[in-house]
């Protein structure tokens, strides 16, 4: 155990002194987060800015009488910043029209006799009003769209009440953006921060992982340890713990930065959220040692690790929607794992954007680390320098 220990802190000690290993995993995450959390930093909280969707309606018949609650709450989440941009239509089929072309991204039915209905529900106190919402399952943006009129029928209750009972108290609506374990205002700040998060761990696994082990199989390195008492194992556990302290260093920095420059909150520290980075770092690091295995030069190493990492980064989710993509990219977003990983975090946090079950969001990242695993231990003996 002692020589294992020894190995990693040597190998922890070469690898901060090289340059590229601190800028990739300490100093341009942090960097990017700054510069997206500056762009984007005004959707945080309350009524998102700059945020807003296409709401189409049609109603079958105009609203009169207490039907016209309808027409205040909508006319509510309609103006003064709210996140609606509305359009009536005559009909149904011109509607789902528009929906289906991206124009809308959703569309609120009201059906006749909602007026009679509305006026039963006061009156009698019996009775539902049955509206109905059309929306595009997989589209981020339209199942956003969704939850959010699922608030205004809330609204329209809270309404129902407070006109049976002149002592019901109004209570201050505000608008939400997704969030499935609670309900709360949409902050980019948090949002990014899985994201942020999964980058430092990518940039662990797809750069010191690989390019270290090549290094040490080009110089003759492992073929000098394999005359040393030192065994595989304690070689690649080593390998390994360095790789995970450095990403614990890593994200400790970026907690830092997130409570006291963002003031990002109590959900980072939830336990299926920090669960979730450790996943994603079992995840990462099985990534990293199948690159390991393909790259036979340093160069190569370099080359494909930076192209996964773009890919990745750019198409798995971790700044931006993804799932809006046309079908000729989105097979590829199915197809990284880190989609997977950063909307598994993401739920943890409150925040349902991708139409992906929790099962699949742990099983299809599992399916990679054991394929990567599988790859490496084939060509254990090509990565070691053996043949």
């Amino acid at each position: 155990m002692s020589r294992m220990l020894k190995f990693t802190s040597g190998l922890f000690k070469n690898e901060i002194r090289e340059f590229q290993v601190m800028f990739w995993s300490f100093i341009f995450p942090l960097i990017l987060y700054f510069i997206l959390t500056s762009v984007f930093g005004g959707m945080a909280t309350g009524n998102p800015q700059g945020i807003s969707f296409n709401l189409g309606i049609v109603k079958e018949e105009n609203l009169t009488g207490f039907g016209r609650i309808l027409d205040e709450v909508l006319g509510s989440i309609s103006s003064n910043g709210g996140p609606f941009v509305q359009k009536e239509y005559g009909n149904l089929d011109e509607a789902l029209e528009d929906l289906k072309n991206g124009k809308q991204d959703i569309v609120l039915v009201i059906p006749k006799g909602t007026n009679a209905k509305m006026t039963g529900s006061l009156m009698l106190q019996v009775g539902d009003v049955p509206l109905r919402m059309h929306y595009i399952s997989g589209k981020e943006s339209s199942s956003i769209a969704a939850n959010i009129l699922g608030e205004i029928m809330n609204e329209v209750n809270l309404e129902i009440k407070k006109r049976q009972d002149e002592n019901y108290i109004d209570i201050a609506s505000t608008n939400h953006v997704v969030s499935a374990k609670q309900e709360k205002g949409f902050d980019y700040n948090e949002y990014i921060f899985p994201g942020v998060a999964l980058m430092m761990i990518l940039s662990v696994s797809l750069f010191n992982s690989p390019i270290g082990l090549i290094q040490y199989r080009v110089s003759g390195t492992n073929k000098k340890l394999y005359t040393t008492p030192l065994k595989p194992l304690e070689y690649f556990s080593a390998h390994f713990v360095k790789l995970i302290f450095t990403m614990l260093m890593s994200l400790v920095l970026l907690y830092i930065i997130a409570l006291t420059v963002y003031r990002v909150q109590g959900t980072i520290f939830d336990p299926g959220f920090i669960l979730s980075l450790i996943y994603s770092m079992l995840v990462s690091v099985s990534f990293g040692l199948m690159v390991a295995s393909f790259a036979k030069k340093l160069s190569t190493a370099t080359v494909v690790g930076q192209s996964l990492y773009q890919v990745m980064m750019f198409m798995g989710g971790l700044y931006f929607p993804v799932f809006d993509l046309p079908w000729g990219l989105r097979w590829i977003v199915y197809l990284l794992p880190t989609t997977y990983l950063v909307e598994l975090s993401r739920r943890f946090m409150g925040y349902t954007i991708a139409p992906i079950s929790m099962t699949w969001l742990i099983v299809v990242p599992l399916i990679w680390m054991i394929f990567s695993v599988s790859v490496f231990a084939l060509n254990f003996r090509k990565v070691m320098g053996y043949e």
